[in-house]
């Protein structure tokens, strides 16, 4: 169950780029929505009420980048800016001035919302296609009755038990369903056959189900900041297709809203990397002094930019006071930068841990200190199995790693 929706989730996501690929896609959702429907899910509705966030992805990037030829080939950028009531750019995100960027920014917080809905109430062709709606249709779903909040939830649920490894990002009622299946097997609208998949691990569940619960805020920021999110994957596809520059914008303009905002600030240094590591260190240093919380892949990251800029000293000692005084417990994986001949690459589901051990022995084998390059040799032999934390989202580990 969880391969035939993940098949879903890459087929809503990626952006067709001719007709073949569209009718090909098509034909995949299509294929997949019947298969799901011999175990009593409605394909439809967990695209509606479940991946609505995902079916509309390649709407929300047009309205971040306005020149994306693989964007504006498919989808009529100016009607949508029409229909969801944001303004043109005038400049790059991060430097438009103070009344515009005030705008843009209410805008567009405004926009996973009208999007959620449009998914709800549009002809499935017309999602698929990325058809916006004539005034007519906008006007009187914005006065429908939505759907009942339990079929919303448990789609919810389904699409991030299946898609979604960072229980951070599930929905409070998708981690108390979640809790209600583990433990007394009530499976609401579906069968248990199509909850067969493994869930989280319990002990993880309660975790964040108890710190929702004593500290309300930290529920109401991850639910609310639907935001970062669509930033943080529209700039894991760009720094896919290397483009590095407009990744590194999405954070700028993020923070100018976000000040000390950690995972926005390691954010910003991830994408900037490539460019400067000067100043991605800059940055990851500062995510670091406001908390950010994956500190195994920041500090990775930072030994990173160190030794980019030729300080392999630096980035020894760096990586030698995380093992002896900040290691955690869990073992940190994502998007990571990795260092290949002269190049560093963006690789996919890497643990920290284990490419910090290799940066500490190349660098300790540069600055001549065979001793400590045989000793990070011993602690990657010993490197015992450990339970293992999915960043936060399909790149979180990456750009919320800090060098995506």
């Amino acid at each position: 169950m969880r391969e035939l929706i993940a098949v879903l989730d890459t087929s809503l996501v990626g952006v067709p780029q001719n007709t073949k690929d569209s009718r090909h896609r098509a034909r995949t959702i299509t294929s997949v929505k019947k298969i799901l429907g011999n175990f009593g899910i409605d394909g439809e509705s967990l695209i509606r009420y479940g991946m609505s966030a995902r079916a509309a992805i390649a709407v929300y990037r047009a309205m971040f980048s306005p020149d994306d030829d693989d964007l504006t080939r498919i989808v009529d950028t100016s009607r949508w800016r029409q229909v969801l009531k944001v303004p043109t750019p005038t400049a790059p995100l991060s430097d438009l001035d103070e009344a515009e960027f005030e705008a843009m920014s209410l805008s567009l917080h405004r926009v996973p919302h009208l999007l959620d809905m449009w998914v709800a109430n549009a002809p499935m062709n017309d999602i698929l296609g990325y058809a916006p709606p004539s005034d007519e249709d906008w006007a009187q779903w914005a006065v429908l009755t939505p759907e009942a909040s339990e079929t919303i939830s448990a789609y919810r649920w389904l699409s991030q038990r299946s898609i979604t490894e960072t229980l951070g990002r599930w929905s409070t009622e998708s981690l108390h369903l979640e809790y209600r299946w583990q433990n007394d097997q009530q499976v609401g609208l579906f069968s248990a056959v199509a909850l067969s998949a493994a869930g989280p691990e319990g002990r993880l569940l309660n975790a964040e189900i108890a710190l929702r619960a004593v500290a309300p805020q930290h529920a109401e920021q991850m639910e609310q900041d639907q935001l970062f999110w669509q930033l943080q994957e529209t700039a894991v596809d760009y720094l896919v297709k290397g483009k590095y520059l407009e990744a590194k914008t999405l954070f700028e303009f993020h923070l100018r809203r976000n000040l000390n905002d950690a995972r926005t600030l390691n954010n910003l240094g991830f994408c900037t990397f490539p460019l400067s590591p000067s100043k991605a260190l800059h940055w990851l240093g500062e995510a670091a002094v406001n908390g950010y919380v994956d500190v195994p892949i920041n500090i990775y990251n930072q030994c990173c930019c160190l030794v980019a800029l030729n300080r392999a000293g630096e980035a020894l000692e760096l990586a030698e006071n995380y093992w002896q005084r900040q290691r955690q417990s869990d073992a940190m994986t994502g998007f990571l930068w990795v260092q290949s001949g002269d190049i560093w690459k963006l690789n996919g589901d890497c643990a920290a841990e284990q490419e910090l051990i290799d940066l500490a022995i190349a660098a300790a084998r540069e600055v001549g200190r065979e001793d400590r390059a045989t000793r990070w040799e011993e602690r990657k032999v010993g490197l015992v199995s450990r339970p293992v934390s999915a960043s936060a989202s399909p790149l979180d580990g990456a750009i919320e790693s800090g060098t995506a």
